[in-house]
Protein backbone atom coordinates (compact mmCIF):
# COMPACT_ATOMS: atom_id res chain seq x y z
CA UNK A 1 0.00 0.00 0.00
CA UNK A 2 1.34 3.47 -0.89
CA UNK A 3 2.32 5.59 2.09
CA UNK A 4 0.58 8.89 2.66
CA UNK A 5 1.98 12.10 4.04
CA UNK A 6 1.05 15.11 6.08
CA UNK A 7 1.63 18.83 5.96
CA UNK A 8 1.07 21.74 8.29
CA UNK A 9 -0.51 24.85 6.76
CA UNK A 10 -1.09 27.98 8.82
CA UNK A 11 -4.48 29.67 8.83
CA UNK A 12 -3.16 32.57 6.75
CA UNK A 13 -1.64 30.18 4.20
CA UNK A 14 -4.93 28.29 4.03
CA UNK A 15 -6.74 31.51 3.19
CA UNK A 16 -4.13 32.37 0.60
CA UNK A 17 -4.40 28.95 -1.04
CA UNK A 18 -8.18 28.96 -0.87
CA UNK A 19 -8.30 25.75 1.16
CA UNK A 20 -11.73 24.70 2.37
CA UNK A 21 -12.99 21.43 3.79
CA UNK A 22 -16.32 19.66 4.09
CA UNK A 23 -17.34 16.73 6.29
CA UNK A 24 -17.95 13.41 4.59
CA UNK A 25 -21.47 12.04 4.80
CA UNK A 26 -22.36 8.38 5.18
CA UNK A 27 -23.49 6.73 1.97
CA UNK A 28 -24.11 3.41 0.28
CA UNK A 29 -23.01 1.89 -2.99
CA UNK A 30 -24.81 -0.95 -4.69
CA UNK A 31 -22.41 -3.45 -6.16
CA UNK A 32 -22.96 -4.11 -9.86
CA UNK A 33 -22.15 -6.97 -12.21
CA UNK A 34 -21.25 -6.09 -15.80
CA UNK A 35 -23.59 -7.65 -18.36
CA UNK A 36 -24.62 -7.64 -22.00
CA UNK A 37 -28.07 -6.51 -23.17
CA UNK A 38 -29.79 -7.34 -26.46
CA UNK A 39 -33.07 -5.68 -27.41
CA UNK A 40 -35.77 -8.25 -28.22
CA UNK A 41 -38.26 -8.24 -31.07
CA UNK A 42 -41.69 -7.76 -29.41
CA UNK A 43 -43.57 -8.94 -32.50
CA UNK A 44 -43.88 -12.61 -31.43
CA UNK A 45 -45.11 -11.55 -27.99
CA UNK A 46 -47.71 -9.24 -29.54
CA UNK A 47 -48.94 -12.06 -31.81
CA UNK A 48 -49.08 -14.54 -28.93
CA UNK A 49 -50.97 -12.06 -26.79
CA UNK A 50 -53.45 -11.40 -29.60
CA UNK A 51 -54.01 -15.16 -30.00
CA UNK A 52 -54.53 -15.49 -26.25
CA UNK A 53 -57.07 -12.65 -26.05
CA UNK A 54 -58.98 -14.10 -29.01
CA UNK A 55 -58.96 -17.52 -27.35
CA UNK A 56 -60.18 -16.04 -24.07
CA UNK A 57 -63.12 -14.37 -25.83
CA UNK A 58 -63.94 -17.56 -27.74
CA UNK A 59 -63.77 -19.64 -24.57
CA UNK A 60 -66.08 -17.23 -22.74
CA UNK A 61 -68.63 -17.43 -25.56
CA UNK A 62 -68.51 -21.23 -25.78
CA UNK A 63 -68.74 -21.52 -22.00
CA UNK A 64 -71.89 -19.39 -22.02
CA UNK A 65 -73.32 -21.44 -24.89
CA UNK A 66 -72.61 -24.67 -23.02
CA UNK A 67 -74.35 -23.29 -19.94
CA UNK A 68 -77.44 -22.37 -22.01
CA UNK A 69 -77.46 -25.76 -23.68
CA UNK A 70 -77.23 -27.53 -20.34
CA UNK A 71 -80.14 -25.49 -18.99
CA UNK A 72 -82.34 -26.20 -22.02
CA UNK A 73 -81.49 -29.89 -21.97
CA UNK A 74 -82.25 -30.15 -18.26
CA UNK A 75 -85.68 -28.46 -18.59
CA UNK A 76 -86.82 -30.60 -21.45
CA UNK A 77 -86.13 -28.03 -24.13
CA UNK A 78 -86.00 -28.77 -27.80
CA UNK A 79 -82.22 -28.95 -27.79
CA UNK A 80 -81.11 -32.56 -28.08
CA UNK A 81 -78.81 -33.98 -25.41
CA UNK A 82 -76.12 -34.70 -27.97
CA UNK A 83 -76.09 -31.02 -28.95
CA UNK A 84 -75.67 -30.05 -25.28
CA UNK A 85 -72.78 -32.48 -24.95
CA UNK A 86 -71.21 -31.07 -28.09
CA UNK A 87 -71.47 -27.53 -26.69
CA UNK A 88 -69.79 -28.68 -23.46
CA UNK A 89 -67.04 -30.41 -25.41
CA UNK A 90 -66.43 -27.26 -27.41
CA UNK A 91 -66.24 -25.21 -24.21
CA UNK A 92 -63.65 -27.61 -22.77
CA UNK A 93 -61.65 -27.50 -26.01
CA UNK A 94 -61.64 -23.70 -26.05
CA UNK A 95 -60.62 -23.58 -22.37
CA UNK A 96 -57.70 -25.94 -23.10
CA UNK A 97 -56.57 -23.66 -25.94
CA UNK A 98 -56.47 -20.72 -23.52
CA UNK A 99 -54.42 -22.79 -21.08
CA UNK A 100 -52.02 -23.82 -23.84
CA UNK A 101 -51.45 -20.23 -24.91
CA UNK A 102 -50.82 -19.18 -21.30
CA UNK A 103 -48.28 -21.98 -21.03
CA UNK A 104 -46.59 -20.76 -24.21
CA UNK A 105 -46.13 -17.34 -22.57
CA UNK A 106 -44.04 -18.99 -19.87
CA UNK A 107 -42.23 -21.35 -22.22
CA UNK A 108 -41.26 -18.64 -24.72
CA UNK A 109 -41.01 -15.49 -22.58
CA UNK A 110 -40.33 -16.77 -19.08
CA UNK A 111 -42.35 -16.87 -15.86
CA UNK A 112 -42.12 -13.12 -15.26
CA UNK A 113 -44.04 -12.29 -18.43
CA UNK A 114 -46.42 -15.21 -17.85
CA UNK A 115 -47.33 -13.84 -14.41
CA UNK A 116 -48.45 -10.49 -15.80
CA UNK A 117 -52.19 -9.94 -15.74
CA UNK A 118 -53.94 -9.75 -19.10
CA UNK A 119 -54.44 -6.00 -18.65
CA UNK A 120 -50.81 -5.41 -17.62
CA UNK A 121 -49.48 -7.46 -20.54
CA UNK A 122 -51.74 -5.62 -22.98
CA UNK A 123 -50.49 -2.29 -21.61
CA UNK A 124 -46.89 -3.48 -22.03
CA UNK A 125 -47.46 -4.43 -25.67
CA UNK A 126 -49.15 -1.09 -26.32
CA UNK A 127 -46.10 0.68 -24.86
CA UNK A 128 -43.75 -1.51 -26.92
CA UNK A 129 -45.64 -0.62 -30.10
CA UNK A 130 -45.46 3.14 -29.57
CA UNK A 131 -41.82 3.21 -28.42
CA UNK A 132 -42.54 3.95 -24.77
CA UNK A 133 -41.06 0.61 -23.66
CA UNK A 134 -38.52 -2.00 -24.75
CA UNK A 135 -37.85 -5.58 -23.75
CA UNK A 136 -34.19 -6.52 -23.30
CA UNK A 137 -32.46 -9.88 -22.81
CA UNK A 138 -29.63 -9.38 -20.29
CA UNK A 139 -26.84 -11.96 -19.89
CA UNK A 140 -23.75 -12.43 -17.73
CA UNK A 141 -21.06 -15.12 -17.86
CA UNK A 142 -22.30 -18.19 -15.97
CA UNK A 143 -25.37 -16.25 -14.71
CA UNK A 144 -23.29 -14.07 -12.35
CA UNK A 145 -25.44 -11.56 -10.44
CA UNK A 146 -28.74 -12.73 -11.96
CA UNK A 147 -30.22 -14.45 -8.90
CA UNK A 148 -32.55 -12.05 -7.11
CA UNK A 149 -31.76 -9.14 -9.47
CA UNK A 150 -34.43 -6.44 -9.58
CA UNK A 151 -32.97 -3.63 -11.68
CA UNK A 152 -30.48 -3.36 -14.54
CA UNK A 153 -28.75 -0.27 -15.92
CA UNK A 154 -28.39 -0.33 -19.70
CA UNK A 155 -25.92 1.98 -21.42
CA UNK A 156 -27.47 4.18 -24.10
CA UNK A 157 -24.92 6.46 -25.72
CA UNK A 158 -23.16 8.43 -23.00
CA UNK A 159 -26.01 7.86 -20.55
CA UNK A 160 -27.80 4.86 -19.07
CA UNK A 161 -31.40 3.85 -18.40
CA UNK A 162 -32.70 1.66 -15.60
CA UNK A 163 -34.90 -1.31 -16.42
CA UNK A 164 -37.02 -3.51 -14.18
CA UNK A 165 -36.38 -7.25 -14.19
CA UNK A 166 -39.57 -9.12 -15.15
CA UNK A 167 -38.00 -12.53 -14.55
CA UNK A 168 -35.65 -15.15 -15.98
CA UNK A 169 -35.59 -15.76 -19.73
CA UNK A 170 -36.16 -19.11 -21.42
CA UNK A 171 -33.77 -18.65 -24.36
CA UNK A 172 -30.18 -19.09 -23.20
CA UNK A 173 -27.04 -17.35 -24.46
CA UNK A 174 -24.73 -20.35 -25.17
CA UNK A 175 -21.52 -18.35 -25.57
CA UNK A 176 -21.81 -16.90 -22.07
CA UNK A 177 -23.49 -19.99 -20.57
CA UNK A 178 -26.21 -17.63 -19.37
CA UNK A 179 -29.93 -18.27 -19.03
CA UNK A 180 -30.47 -14.49 -18.93
CA UNK A 181 -33.07 -12.07 -17.66
CA UNK A 182 -36.04 -10.37 -19.35
CA UNK A 183 -35.87 -6.66 -18.51
CA UNK A 184 -38.49 -3.98 -19.22
CA UNK A 185 -37.23 -0.47 -19.99
CA UNK A 186 -39.72 2.40 -20.00
CA UNK A 187 -39.50 6.15 -20.54
CA UNK A 188 -38.17 8.48 -23.20
CA UNK A 189 -34.94 6.51 -23.76
CA UNK A 190 -36.83 3.31 -24.65
CA UNK A 191 -37.28 4.55 -28.23
CA UNK A 192 -33.47 4.44 -28.61
CA UNK A 193 -33.40 0.70 -27.92
CA UNK A 194 -34.00 -0.62 -31.43
CA UNK A 195 -34.67 -4.33 -31.99
CA UNK A 196 -31.41 -6.30 -32.20
CA UNK A 197 -29.29 -3.56 -30.62
CA UNK A 198 -26.60 -4.91 -28.28
CA UNK A 199 -25.42 -2.70 -25.40
CA UNK A 200 -23.37 -3.05 -22.24
CA UNK A 201 -25.37 -3.29 -19.03
CA UNK A 202 -24.90 -3.50 -15.27
CA UNK A 203 -26.97 -5.65 -12.91
CA UNK A 204 -27.72 -4.19 -9.50
CA UNK A 205 -26.93 -7.05 -7.09
CA UNK A 206 -29.04 -5.53 -4.32
CA UNK A 207 -26.23 -5.84 -1.76
CA UNK A 208 -25.26 -2.27 -0.76
CA UNK A 209 -21.86 -1.41 0.72
CA UNK A 210 -21.59 1.21 3.47
CA UNK A 211 -19.01 3.96 3.23
CA UNK A 212 -18.60 7.57 2.07
CA UNK A 213 -18.42 9.42 -1.26
CA UNK A 214 -15.40 11.69 -1.79
CA UNK A 215 -16.02 14.46 -4.31
CA UNK A 216 -14.00 14.46 -7.51
CA UNK A 217 -12.53 17.89 -6.76
CA UNK A 218 -11.06 16.47 -3.54
CA UNK A 219 -9.16 13.68 -5.30
CA UNK A 220 -5.73 13.92 -6.91
CA UNK A 221 -3.61 11.31 -8.64
CA UNK A 222 -0.04 10.76 -7.46
CA UNK A 223 2.32 7.84 -8.08
CA UNK A 224 -0.43 5.86 -9.76
CA UNK A 225 -2.86 6.14 -6.84
CA UNK A 226 -5.72 8.40 -5.81
CA UNK A 227 -5.40 10.59 -2.70
CA UNK A 228 -7.44 13.05 -0.67
CA UNK A 229 -6.47 15.43 2.15
CA UNK A 230 -8.15 15.12 5.55
CA UNK A 231 -7.86 17.93 8.09
CA UNK A 232 -6.30 16.77 11.35
CA UNK A 233 -6.73 19.71 13.70
CA UNK A 234 -6.69 23.34 12.69
CA UNK A 235 -3.48 23.41 10.63
CA UNK A 236 -2.49 19.83 9.87
CA UNK A 237 -3.62 17.93 6.79
CA UNK A 238 -3.10 14.22 6.14
CA UNK A 239 -2.81 12.88 2.61
CA UNK A 240 -4.81 9.67 2.69
CA UNK A 241 -5.04 6.91 0.07
CA UNK A 242 -8.40 6.55 -1.66
CA UNK A 243 -8.24 2.75 -1.62
CA UNK A 244 -10.45 0.71 -3.97
CA UNK A 245 -12.46 3.80 -4.88
CA UNK A 246 -15.54 3.08 -6.99
CA UNK A 247 -16.31 5.81 -9.49
CA UNK A 248 -19.75 7.39 -9.20
CA UNK A 249 -21.29 10.48 -10.76
CA UNK A 250 -20.57 12.55 -7.63
CA UNK A 251 -17.07 11.24 -7.03
CA UNK A 252 -15.53 8.09 -5.56
CA UNK A 253 -17.23 5.75 -3.13
CA UNK A 254 -14.88 4.18 -0.56
CA UNK A 255 -15.78 1.60 2.06
CA UNK A 256 -12.59 1.92 4.13
CA UNK A 257 -9.92 4.45 5.01
CA UNK A 258 -12.38 7.30 5.46
CA UNK A 259 -15.28 7.79 7.86
CA UNK A 260 -18.40 9.97 8.02
CA UNK A 261 -17.49 13.31 9.53
CA UNK A 262 -13.90 13.39 8.22
CA UNK A 263 -13.10 16.93 7.08
CA UNK A 264 -11.85 16.52 3.50
CA UNK A 265 -10.39 19.34 1.43
CA UNK A 266 -12.73 20.32 -1.41
CA UNK A 267 -10.78 23.34 -2.72
CA UNK A 268 -7.13 24.43 -2.68
CA UNK A 269 -6.11 20.78 -3.12
CA UNK A 270 -3.36 21.59 -5.65
CA UNK A 271 -1.83 24.09 -3.20
CA UNK A 272 -1.98 21.52 -0.42
CA UNK A 273 -0.24 18.99 -2.61
CA UNK A 274 2.51 21.43 -3.59
CA UNK A 275 3.13 22.28 0.07
CA UNK A 276 3.08 18.58 0.94
CA UNK A 277 5.74 17.77 -1.67
CA UNK A 278 7.91 20.69 -0.61
CA UNK A 279 7.74 19.59 3.03
CA UNK A 280 8.58 16.00 2.07
CA UNK A 281 11.64 17.06 0.07
CA UNK A 282 12.83 19.31 2.89
CA UNK A 283 12.88 16.44 5.41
Amino acid sequence: MAAGGSVTISASQQRSLGIATQPLAAGQHRAQVDAFAKVLDPGPLAQLNSDLLTAIATAAASRAEAARAQTLSGTGGALARKDAEAAQAQARSDALKVELLRQRLGLEWGPGVARLSDARRQALIRALSNGAAALVHVDTPSNAGQAGARTVKIDVGSDSVTGQVLGPARAAEPRLQSSGLIVEVTGKSAILLSVGLTQSAHIDTGNPLSGVVIKRESVLRYEGSLWAYVRRGGEQFERRLVQDGLAEEAGYFVAKGFAPGDQVAVSGVAGLFAADLAATQAR
